[in-house]
């Protein structure tokens, strides 16, 4: 089954951990007959990362999107967009709202990538011994408290300005195939899901199915499938994204999705 999506909204490119110009993610687009793309590099953060965009390139970054809109104007529609991360820091929450939340995006994709107490904090997303490291020195490899820490930011960052797709919702399970780390039908784990399940169906907000999860080697994407039956149930938009870090990976595992919200009678949200 051919897909028939026609819009994606989680890409990343050169100005943060992804490869290629942002008129290549575009043009690989239009290659795959989108009519919506959108640009969303990781927001800088006032800390070192190998992957978040660099604060000094974030007026290029807007510039260029800019440029892009119009030149592209005729052919696709270009959305100004950036991955925003929720971070419980006081010297984060100061530098987003001076440096990233006046930006005049168009949406912001919100993700929790961070976790501890650490400053800077550690991030969830790296290798899995910095996982393990992570659980061991600021969870006392307490694997329940750590996914229901997460869970917990996943649903304060919903008050984030402009906040319009909840990133990966499930991102912490990143690391836990075969259940390595926690089973998904334990009581506990459902209990949080469920709990942010409901914060997201209270707001105006989309939930994405992202394929990357795929590209990781995981059997279900982010969110699992059962995660989007509640997200039916509830009433939860659902949209589709391909988290592309390379203009070859953007409508990646789109037929496989467009399968799987088929089966579960839901219909992909545009913005």
């Amino acid at each position: 089954m051919a897909s028939s999506l026609t819009f994606s909204y989680h890409t990343h490119n050169q100005y943060c951990d992804g490869e290629g110009r942002i008129e290549d993610m575009v043009e690989a687009a239009i290659a795959a007959d989108l009519t919506e793309i959108g640009i969303s590099s990781h927001a800088p953060v006032p800390f070192d990362t190998a992957w978040t965009m660099p604060p000094a390139r974030l007026a290029d970054y807007v510039h260029e999107v800019h440029q892009v809109q119009v030149r592209f104007r005729d052919r696709i529609t270009v959305l100004f967009g950036s991955e925003i991360d929720f971070i419980p820091d006081p010297r984060v929450v100061e530098f987003q709202e001076m440096e990233v939340l006046p930006l005049e995006v168009d949406y912001f994709i919100g993700s929790v990538h961070f976790l501890g107490r650490e400053y800077p904090p550690c991030s969830i997303d790296g290798t899995e011994q910095e996982f393990q490291a992570l659980l061991h020195q600021e969870y006392g490899d307490d694997i329940e408290a750590m996914v229901v820490d997460y869970y917990r930011r996943v649903r304060r960052m919903l008050s984030l300005p402009r906040v319009k797709i909840v990133g990966h919702i499930d991102r912490i399970k990143r690391w836990n195939a075969g259940g390595t780390y926690f089973g998904e039908d334990e009581p506990w784990y459902r209990e949080a899901v469920d709990e942010t399940l409901r914060a997201v169906a209270a707001t105006d907000k989309l939930v994405e199915l992202n394929t990357s999860a795929w590209r990781n080697g995981l059997p279900e994407p982010y969110p699992a499938l059962w995660i989007l039956r509640l997200c039916h149930e509830y009433g939860i938009p659902v949209t589709v994204s391909s988290d592309a870090h390379k203009p070859g990976e953007v409508t990646d595992g789109f037929e496989r999705a467009q399968a799987c919200l088929l089966e579960l009678g839901i219909t992909p949200s545009r913005l």
